[in-house]
C-alpha cells in the first residue's frame, strides 16, 4: 500500500503541481495593448521609490469623470523615459467615443509629475505613445 501512495505522489501529484507553477500567466487571446513611454523635460532624477501609474480612460463626457478602462502601475518607475504597456479588452472600446492616456508619477503620497493636457489616442491603432508629464505644483 505504501508503494502505491508513493507512486501516486511521484507520478501523479508532483508533476501536476510542477505543471501548474510552470505554466506562464494566461492572458486573454483577445487582449490588445497600448505601449509607449512617459517623459518629462525637467533635468532631475526620480527617487528610487517613485511609482508611475498610466491609465487608459474614456473621456467622452465633458461634464463627467473619465471612465478608466485599463490601468498599469510600474514600481519602481526607474528613470525617464519610462516604458509602459497597458493591456485591455478591445470590446471595451466603442466607436464614436474619445479615449485618452493619463499618467502620474508619485513618491509615497506626494504627486511629483502628472499629465496636464489630454493625450487623446485611438487605442486600437497600435501606435507607440509618448506622454509628456509636467511638474505638479
Amino acid at each position: 500500500m505504501l508503494d502505491r501512495v508513493a507512486e501516486f505522489f511521484i507520478f501523479g501529484l508532483v508533476p501536476l503541481v510542477v505543471g501548474v507553477f510552470a505554466v506562464p500567466e494566461m492572458t486573454s487571446a483577445a487582449e490588445t495593448t497600448v505601449a509607449g513611454e512617459v517623459v518629462y523635460r525637467e533635468r532631475i532624477a526620480l527617487p528610487p521609490d517613485a511609482v508611475l501609474v498610466v491609465e487608459l480612460a474614456d473621456v467622452s463626457l465633458a461634464d463627467a469623470p473619465a471612465t478608466v478602462i485599463a490601468k498599469r502601475r510600474i514600481a519602481p518607475a526607474g528613470q525617464v523615459p519610462i516604458k509602459f504597456e497597458i493591456g485591455f479588452d478591445p470590446k471595451a472600446i466603442q466607436k464614436g467615443r474619445t479615449y485618452a492616456l493619463q499618467a502620474r508619477i508619485t513618491v509615497g503620497e506626494r504627486l511629483m509629475f502628472t499629465t496636464d493636457t489630454s493625450h487623446r489616442l485611438d487605442p486600437l491603432a497600435g501606435k507607440p505613445q509618448t506622454i509628456l508629464v509636467k511638474t505638479a505644483r
